[in-house]
């Protein structure tokens, strides 16, 4: 029987290269093989390898390591991610983000929902009137202040371009109302994602339209070689540039890092990718169908 290492990112804590003579810092007689998760979100692509290890000691251990606090990180860490690729699949340098914010009094949390609502209503109108495609967006509520005071509320959206004079306007003079181009960088809208569900007192709330598209995730066991993990772990600066590059020609290497553990065998390995601007997604090939069919 086989276990999983996926689920406990943070027992490996220990980023410092590996000497060559120290191979058996990374117990590998314990691992059975590395597991490698893809997850493609627009133009950006990210893989995760996490050991499967071959004894139910290792699971054992790494289970008496969770906490409760580190699973909740673990938790918020993995509700970043996700926001952060749903925003990457589904937008664009040819989309918007706008901040909207009042001018009179502080609306109460159910108000401030009803005005977002309303206001991606009018949003949908006016892109209906002039023929144009189904809007698309993530919204964020911002509330709350420090010691429990209350602030401005204001909203950030993400959502589909158009006429960036409008969507302010559309705003019908609740307040202030900003609306910019997207501008993403070698982490795709990365920065963004985060802007906008950055920790404060009070805390945020985020929801999306139903018509996004998903990021596609995929895992294969055959991909990532206990060897190659070793040769990244002793090479930090080269190696792993030079595999992520081979094994997906199509994206440039942005970053990597590389975590081994003081507490249960193998190394966990975290890279991102960029879709190289001359390369587009390539499409399966669908099976000729036989000529009797």
């Amino acid at each position: 029987m086989l276990y999983s290492g996926e689920n406990y990112e943070y027992l490996f804590n220990v980023s410092e290269e590996i000497t060559k003579n120290a191979f058996a810092t990374l117990k590998h007689d314990n691992v059975a093989l590395y597991r490698t998760k893809t997850v493609k979100a627009g133009n950006m692509l990210e893989v995760e390898i996490y050991p499967i290890w071959s004894t139910r000691a290792e699971a054992v251990r790494a289970k008496k390591r969770t906490s409760r606090e580190a699973q909740k990180n673990l938790n918020d860490k993995n509700a970043k991610k996700k926001l952060i690729r749903k925003i990457n699949a589904n937008f664009t340098e040819a989309d918007i983000w706008v901040t909207l914010t009042y001018k009179n009094g502080v609306p109460d949390e159910e108000q401030a929902r009803k005005d977002i609502r309303n206001y991606l209503r009018r949003v949908r109108e006016w892109r209906r009137k002039r023929g144009m495609t189904e809007l698309k967006y993530v919204y964020v509520i911002e509330y709350g202040g420090k010691d429990g005071r209350r602030r401005r509320v204001h909203h950030h959206v993400v959502m589909s371009g158009m006429d960036r004079s409008a969507a302010e306007e559309l705003w019908n003079g609740k307040g202030w109302a900003n609306a910019r181009k997207l501008q993403p960088d070698e982490y795709g809208l990365e920065a963004l994602a985060r802007y906008v569900t950055k920790e404060a007192n009070g805390g945020k709330r985020w929801c999306a339209s139903r018509n996004l598209s998903e990021p596609k995730e995929t895992t294969a066991d055959t991909k990532i070689s206990k060897r190659r993990v070793e040769k990244m772990a002793t090479d930090f600066e080269g190696a792993p540039a030079l595999i992520f590059e081979k094994l997906f020609p199509e994206y440039d290497f942005t970053d990597c890092e590389v975590k081994r553990s003081n507490f249960v065998a193998g190394a966990y390995i975290y890279a991102r990718m960029r879709r190289r601007p001359d390369e587009k997604p390539k499409k399966k090939r669908r099976k000729a169908k036989n000529a009797e069919e």
